[in-house]
This record gives C-alpha cells, structure tokens and sequence, in this order.
C-alpha cells in the first residue's frame, strides 16, 4: 500500500531518467515513481544490467526471479538495456533525455563524460533539465564509492558494535539511504527553482559529505568536547538509560528509553525501587557516572517480571520501552504492514518497502 496516493498528481506529468544502479541513485527514483512520475531505468547492456540484480540471498540462487535487492530499489520503472557506446542505443538515451524533466546518475564524472552522458552535454539537448550527479566524494575525486567503505572512513563504524567486539557497520547500506535523501530534497528545490526561474540546474550530492551531515550529536560531541566516541553497542553516549538492554524473567530482551530525569523519577516510582530513586540516580549526568550500578539495579528489578508485566507497568506510565524485533516480529505491526509496497518488475510479482513515509492534505 503507498502512502503516496494523495498526492501522486502532482508528479504525474514528471519524466525521469534514472542512469544510476545500486542503492542510492535508484531509491531516488523510486521514491519518485511512487509520487506518480514516469521513470525511465537505463541499465548496461554489456555488464548485464544493474549490480544488484545478481546481489541474491542464498535462498534465491539458481532462480530466475528478480532478486530482492533489485525489488528494493526499483519501484514502477520501465528498465532498458543500453549499450551506450553504440550509437543507436545512444541516440535512443538522447531521445529520453530530451524528454526528462529530471536525470539521475551516479556515474563517476570521467566515465559520464566518456559516454556522453554527464550534465554539460544533456543539457545542450535539454536545457531545462534537473541533473542530479552522485559522487562519493566530489568530481575531482575518482574513487569508486562503496557504502563499507563510507560508514568506515567517516566515523560511523569506529562507533558502532559492542565495546568488547569488532568495529561493525549497520546492516543496511545507511550512508547511501541518507544520501538518497540528500538528492531527494535537492531535486525538489531545483523543481521549485525551475518553477521560479524556468531554468534547469545541477545538483551534486556527495556520498562522504551525506555522512558526515548524518553525524548530528556525535560530530558536536567531538568539535565541542573533543569527545571521541567509542563502541557502545546500543547505549547513548549522552543519556542513560538509553538503549541500554535489560532481560525479563521470561528471557525477552528489552531496552529502555529514558529522555528525561522526570522520567527516570517515574520510572523507580513505577518499580518501586529507592536505589532508583536515591540522590545517586537524580539527575542524567549521574546516572552516566553510575551506568553499571544503575543497570544492575534494573536488571534484578527487571529480571523477577515476564515482559507482559514490565509492558503492563511501563506503558501505563507513558515510560519508553521496547522490545528487541526481528523483522518477523515488525512486520506484525499495521503501521508496518502499511509500508509493503506488492508490485510487478518484469512479470515477478515482488515486494518492497514504500520511499514515502509521509502523507499531505
């Protein structure tokens, strides 16, 4: 079901095409296909097509379906296969793009240049053309852009995995999914700058520069306390107990998100605890100082009750909590099951989540 629905009108008359492959390039279009606008897919002739069209888990080798990591980022798109080094197919991209209202591409700009493919050349056919270039680090730069690498390079990994383990990426490819965001919003500022101007634009987004505007808190921990952070697992740097995981007596993980000393407070006042509630626990930045007493404390609290009690007990005082899901157990919850996206490429019927996590009136 897309939550799109609503405003897919606005985007009806929009031509898009999507030169990218992998992840972030092809999220961009999608999120635009389901808006309601036509997408155009070029995919390499030669190499057989995007990447991840070969990206199969092991349950899905030897078939001939469509591969789930294609399904994920390739939502309503009309896909052609082009070898743009001969020149019909070339002159078939060219008809394409003198018809698009938005490019796509994450081509390394010597290589667009090569095939005539780069901004500069579009918009001699195409002068009002938006051309959103993705770089993983900017035009001067090369190097091949992999998301490892990125969550590597920019902090992201020397944060992430347990304190007594081995750095650890996230398991799904974030910075390209935040840098995807990035070209969404700058394409949707060209179109009103177009709007205004009737004039096309470049929009360049940067793989490593979408990281590190993805820092948020850590970076100013860093530039304003010189604070390097280190492994932590789930638990905040800044606030306690915050991501920190208790286990019940029925042997259900859980973690706690407590924002606040009020509602801390309410907390040892719900478990009825006075460690909890003693001058030692009052305040966030003693409750840091104290992380591992204050944790075993709500452990042997925590750890006498199955989770239906602690859920009866915590959602009754508005305290945030959580178990820990696997995707079985999320995909149980309605407002996930709203985000399933059934659809058809290529005569699989397959499955994804919706880009649009938003809804307008």
């Amino acid at each position: 079901m897309s939550l799109s629905h609503n405003v897919s009108y606005l985007f009806s008359d929009l031509k898009i095409l999507d030169l990218s492959s992998v992840l972030a390039g092809p999220q961009v279009g999608s999120f635009f296909s389901e808006l309601g606008a036509e997408v155009v897919k070029i995919e390499n002739r030669r190499s057989n097509g995007d990447p991840t069209r070969q990206w199969k888990l092991e349950v899905e080798k030897g078939s001939e379906s469509i591969s789930s990591y294609y399904a994920s980022a390739n939502y309503q798109k009309e896909s052609i296969f082009l070898d743009l080094q001969n020149s019909n197919d070339y002159s078939k991209l060219i008809s394409i793009a003198e018809e698009a209202d938005i490019v796509i591409s994450n081509y390394q700009l010597r290589v667009a240049c090569k095939l005539g493919v780069d901004y500069e050349t579009l918009k001699e056919y195409n002068p009002k053309v938006i051309y959103a270039q993705l770089y993983a680090y900017d035009a001067q730069d090369s190097r091949p852009g992999y998301d490892l690498v990125m969550q590597a390079e920019t902090g992201f990994m020397s944060m992430n995995g347990h304190p007594s383990g081995a750095p650890a990426k996230m398991p799904v490819a974030i910075i390209d999914l935040m840098a995807a965001h990035q070209i969404k919003e700058a394409i949707l500022i060209a179109l009103i700058k177009r709007g205004k101007e009737a004039a096309g634009s470049l929009v360049e987004v940067s793989l490593y520069k979408s990281a590190i505007a993805s820092l948020a808190n850590q970076a100013s921990n860093y530039l304003m306390a010189d604070h390097i952070p280190k492994k932590l697992g789930s638990l905040h740097p800044n606030i306690a107990p915050y991501g920190d995981p208790f286990t019940t007596k029925d042997q259900i993980t859980f973690i706690l998100a407590v924002g606040s000393d009020d509602q801390f407070n309410k907390l040892g006042k719900t478990l009825r605890n006075r460690q909890l509630l003693s001058s030692t626990f009052d305040y966030n930045s003693s409750r840091l100082a104290n992380r591992s007493r204050m944790n075993e404390v709500l452990q042997q609290e925590f750890g006498q009750l199955t989770f239906k009690e602690i859920d009866l007990l915590l959602a009754d005082q508005n305290i945030p909590f959580c178990r820990v899901l696997s995707l079985d157990g999320v995909f149980k919850n309605n407002l996930a099951k709203d985000m399933i996206l059934d659809h058809v490429i290529e005569g699989d019927a397959v499955k994804s989540v919706s880009q649009i996590a938003f809804t307008i009136n």
